[in-house]
């Protein structure tokens, strides 16, 4: 056991460069993600750590042991597929034993009973695939990689097949296990809203490398560049400042209090059930998106108003 280390990952495609030169420590027992758009080469490196690929340059450790040139069954991690990858003939209960029996484990039968235990699944051990809901599916997948006792457990886009109710509900489910089995959890998304909720600790990546590495909180309200800051959620510009659009306020009266205050006019306003969002335009052609809750009052289009923020809620990144 131990924390897992990539240094200086270099992928090759024909065409270009996949990863470009990563370097990153997964500290053991952390609820890890890699986030970032489709072809950042977040996928490749998860799929160089399992061993399906291997790196052009750099050294991937686990625990200080070097893993390149091991095939995938002889690492100490398992992979949670997109798709499951469950076998369609097979049961829950068998689907969860297929890889201790080709170990020739002889505990099979109590580890899979204790895996069913784990993902709440006791009850649907005898159900096929094709019978079995989207989050079960997800939880037999699950339990099939947590019972080899893996040190890194690779989640590449788990949550992504599931309807948007399902995926928050097993958002918690997913947390909840991470933390009672204590192991490493390496998850892989493009979904902000996924990591910022489930991880520990957050990589941001970018046409093959590593825009930012840090807290949830770190990288949301103190991103390191304007890609980061544009990725995790919207992004009001006002010259080098950038205000997120929750911290911005729309009054008709100039505040005190030495807010930050810019005339705008209303271009549209816009009730999205759980607050309101209202777009302003100032006469210097800058776009300013104000989400502010209920009672507050509406705000029609074409009135002036005084939109504004904290400086303490401004993030100055560089051009």
């Amino acid at each position: 056991m131990g924390d897992l280390q990539l240094e200086a990952i270099y992928k090759d495609f024909p065409s270009h460069r996949v990863v470009d030169g990563i370097s990153l420590t997964i500290p053991q027992g952390c609820f890890y993600s890699l986030l970032g758009p489709s072809g950042c080469g977040k996928t490749t490196t998860l799929r160089m750590i399992a061993g399906f690929d291997e790196p052009d340059r750099g050294l991937i450790r686990l625990g200080g042991r070097t893993l390149n040139g091991l095939r995938p069954y002889e690492r100490p991690v398992t992979t949670v597929f997109q798709s499951y990858a469950l076998f369609p003939h097979l049961t829950a209960a068998e689907n969860i034993a297929f890889g201790l029996k080709r170990k020739g484990d002889p505990d099979t039968a109590r580890k899979v009973k204790e895996a069913l235990d784990l993902v709440q699944l006791s009850a649907k051990a005898d159900r096929l695939p094709a019978k079995m809901s989207g989050g079960e599916r997800q939880r037999t997948a699950l339990a099939r990689a947590l019972v080899l006792q893996p040190e890194v457990l690779l989640l590449d886009e788990p949550l992504s097949a599931l309807d948007p109710k399902l995926r928050k509900q097993m958002r918690l489910e997913l947390k909840e296990l991470q933390a009672r089995v204590g192991i490493t959890f390496l998850f892989i998304t493009h979904d902000q809203e996924e990591a910022l909720s489930l991880s520990d600790r957050i990589a941001v990546m970018n046409q093959g490398r590593l825009e930012q590495i840090g807290t949830p909180q770190e990288i949301y309200l103190a991103p390191a560049t304007r890609f980061v800051a544009g990725f995790l959620g919207a992004v009001n510009w006002v010259g080098a400042i950038g205000v997120r659009p929750e911290m911005t306020r729309i009054s008709r009266e100039a505040p005190g209090n030495g807010a930050r205050v810019v005339e705008a006019t209303v271009s549209s306003a816009m009730f999205l059930g759980d607050c309101f969002q209202v777009e302003t335009k100032t006469p210097a052609g800058d776009s300013i998106i104000a989400q502010i809750a209920h009672g507050i009052g509406e705000f029609q289009r074409g009135e002036r108003v005084h939109v504004w923020w904290h400086p303490g809620d401004e993030m100055a990144i560089p051009q």
